[in-house]
């Protein structure tokens, strides 16, 4: 069955994303061998037969790393492979132009774990074209079902479809993750539309997990997700540095330096990254929201519990 063995591939690149998550970090051709490749192979692309897949494919727009062929040979989805924890959005706009130019109406992007796929001519936002994004590290049996958006015989029958589900079309609204059960007297916030008061201070922060780290200050807030987030491999050096939309000063960076060349005034070193710790608690709270969004993931996962 192909969920089956859909289901099993799936497990398998998790525990490979997982051991191996350094050194696919740094080589974009072995997170192609490792994770691309075998999930292509798995979704019915033979990546070694020409007549389906076209490795290093150019046209006159550009080179894409794979051109998935329909049944007339002609590509149906373009895809643009980085190596993994590289942030797609780059990514994306560089491989919508090339498509435009050539026609080309479906384009993938991914870094091996995150998947997202796109219609290029479809009006409307760039967030209006997504047809289609998973995380290989998500549920195993949402991700199979998202995956099958690129399963080969509907690709190239021209119905991409994931289960009986039709996948072109606006993406599914998010649902969030639930907030865990409550003690009597405990109250959560989701990070998303949360504000702290003057003199309010945090307890813990929950994670989509369903772990919790204590923060006793709001600047711990910041550091605890950053933490979070680069354990679990949502968030690497790659994806640095960051700041807020017209800011001049970065939240996170390689090294505790801003833009102007100024040091951090109060920096607080977290596995192998520099995080600016000098913000109010409004702004620490809002740091904490542009670094989340920074990797790909959705606010409303996040929870707050104050003192």
């Amino acid at each position: 069955m192909v969920l089956d063995e859909l289901h099993e591939l799936i497990e398998t690149l998790q525990t490979r994303i997982g051991v191996h998550a350094s050194a696919l970090q740094q080589n974009e051709a072995l997170t192609r061998y490792a994770l691309i490749d075998p999930m292509l192979r798995g979704l019915g692309w033979d990546t070694g037969d020409p007549g389906q897949v076209l490795v290093e494919f150019r046209s006159a727009a550009g080179q894409a790393d794979y051109a998935l062929l329909g049944g007339d040979g002609k590509p149906r989805v373009i895809v643009e492979a980085k190596k993994l924890g590289t942030h797609l959005g780059g990514a994306v706009q560089q491989v919508i132009n090339y498509c435009i130019q050539d026609g080309f109406e479906h384009f993938v992007v991914t870094d091996g774990r995150h998947w997202e796929m796109y219609e290029t001519h479809h009006k409307g936002p760039l967030a209006e074209k997504l047809l289609m994004r998973l995380d290989l590290k998500s549920s195993v049996a949402a991700t199979c079902l998202q995956a099958l958006a690129l399963w080969r015989p509907s690709t190239v029958g021209g119905s991409l479809q994931a289960g009986a589900t039709p996948v072109v079309g606006s993406p599914p609204e998010h649902q969030p993750v639930p907030a865990p059960p409550q003690e009597p007297g405990e109250h959560w916030h989701r990070l998303s539309a949360f504000t702290p008061n003057k003199g309010s201070k945090p307890m813990r922060i929950r994670f989509p997990t369903g772990d919790m780290s204590a923060t006793p200050y709001w600047a711990d807030l910041t550091a605890a997700v950053v933490e979070w987030l680069m354990v679990e491999g949502h968030l690497t050096p790659n994806d640095l540095p960051i700041q807020r939309a017209n800011a001049t000063r970065y939240i996170v960076s390689h090294s505790p330096t801003h833009p102007t060349g100024t040091s951090f005034k109060n920096s607080r070193r977290v596995q192998s990254v520099f995080i600016e710790m000098n913000y109010s608690a409004k702004d620490q709270v809002h740091n904490t929201r542009a670094i989340i969004e920074r990797a790909n993931l959705q606010t409303d996962d996040f929870a707050v519990r104050l003192q």
